[in-house]
């Protein structure tokens, strides 16, 4: 059983760290964090991977531009 809010705790440290804005919360997307750039988007997905464990397919990480969003990809891969 995955414990949602050991990941959300994760994630959200996580993002603060790789983008240095401890502003992001688990609704956050790149539209809200000036400093989510594409460049910090790889930097994030590679903390995420490390983090989890996972690898993440491409077509995912595309998908991946907001908190909500790579929540439920972690979810997904973690299955």
């Amino acid at each position: 059983m995955v414990n949602e809010q050991n990941i959300d705790k994760k994630i959200e440290k996580i993002a603060n760290d790789v983008l240095q804005n401890k502003n992001v919360t688990l609704e956050s997307s790149m539209e809200d964090i000036p400093e989510w750039d594409s460049l910090k988007h790889i930097q994030l997905i590679i903390a995420i991977e490390e983090t989890f464990d996972i690898t993440i397919d491409f077509s995912d990480t595309l998908d991946m531009t907001s908190m909500p969003a790579i929540k439920k990809k972690i979810l997904k891969y973690l299955q």
